[in-house]
């Protein structure tokens, strides 16, 4: 998550908490109303969340793309300048120390790096510039994040940012002034999200709650955005993966390049691939109740272990609990049965999805 200095930086703060907001220790909005309400709004038409909260850095220098390429999982010479990638910064042992997307800029790469903390992933990056042409700075008090979930926040944005996003591919963007526009989904629903500086966020964020309300367009917290996230099956790092995953446990097929050569942990991912296998897999499932089960309860066949639950949330939508946990490589299969231990005994679930 991101610095006690975010919390005082981000503009919006003072806006959430006179829409009622909940807050939760980093000042991120939990709710501002029902969160199944929310839920709904996003599914139904569109919901605008806060995500500053999330870090974000700005690589420039000629040898920018050089050197992430050395470093990170995807192949960093592909991207283009109004383009974006799902990458991974690893260690040797090919453990994630970072889940990032990169966004191809005219002077620069803009980095999302999400749940981990920009000053650690810069620090991280800078141990390894010794005489290339690259700086590394941390932006997240620069610079506000929102997103705008949902089937209606395409036609949301071009009511509130007079700004047309057809046809923009998953993970493409348009430059607006000093602000960036991303189509990146977090929900399932399609989405996008907008980085822009903190003296403009007021005025884009009261611009969507004025001219997009009747559009059916409303803020939403993060409890709404975890059933949407678990419901379409998105890990979220710190949570679902950290520093000891393997890549490859977590899927990340998206922000790998195997063809690319060499990569900070790519012996580790190249021999774990010409393998097969690894020992375990994070899967996506579905169990049959109300509450979710708390994070690292057990799954067993028959007795038999078979892996553990990272996080949980009961999703409206499906009237059960949606999932993500990581299954050993004997039952992560879409269709197996597994049950979920609890005090009051075993709850059936089901793996929808191997990631």
């Amino acid at each position: 998550m991101g610095s006690d200095l975010v919390v005082v930086s981000n503009p919006l703060i003072l806006h959430h908490e006179r829409l009622g907001a909940q807050l939760d220790a980093s000042k991120t909005p939990l709710s501002y109303s029902d969160p199944i309400e929310e839920y709904w709004a996003v599914k139904k038409a569109a919901g605008i969340a806060d995500i500053s909260n999330a870090g974000r850095l700005r690589i420039t220098g000629k040898d920018r793309v050089s050197f992430l390429n050395g470093l990170l999982t995807s192949d960093v010479a592909q991207l283009r300048e109004d383009g974006g990638q799902h990458s991974a910064l690893l260690n040797l042992k090919a453990r994630i120390l970072a889940d990032l997307y990169l966004y191809g800029q005219p002077d620069g790469i803009l980095v999302d790096t999400g749940d981990s903390p920009a000053s650690k992933v810069k620090d991280a990056l800078d141990r390894f510039v010794i005489t290339e042409d690259v700086q590394i700075r941390d932006a997240t008090r620069d610079l506000v994040q929102i997103t705008i979930q949902g089937p209606s926040s395409g036609p949301a944005i071009g009511e509130a940012l007079g700004v047309e996003l057809e046809g923009l591919k998953p993970l493409g963007h348009k430059i607006l002034g000093p602000s960036t526009i991303v189509s990146r989904d977090r929900s399932g629903q399609g989405g996008y999200d907008i980085i822009l500086p903190n003296e403009e966020a007021e005025a884009v964020w009261n611009g969507f709650l004025l001219k997009t309300g009747d559009m059916g367009v409303r803020p939403i917290g993060s409890k709404a955005m975890e059933m949407l996230r678990l419901e379409a099956g998105y890990p979220r790092y710190g949570i679902d993966i950290d520093d000891n995953t393997i890549v490859l446990e977590a899927g990340f097929r998206d922000a790998i390049s195997f063809t690319k050569g060499c990569y900070m942990g790519q012996e580790v991912v190249a021999r774990a691939t010409h393998i097969g296998r690894v020992n375990k897999q994070l899967v996506r499932l579905e169990i049959e109740a109300r509450d979710p089960p708390s994070a690292r309860s057990k799954l067993k066949s028959n007795d038999v272990e078979a892996g553990f639950i990272t996080s949980a949330a009961f999703s409206p939508g499906l009237g059960k609990v949606a999932c993500l946990a990581y299954a050993n490589r004997d039952f992560a299969k879409e269709g197996a049965r597994l049950a979920v231990e609890q005090e009051d005994g075993p709850i059936s679930a089901v793996v929808t999805k191997v990631l």
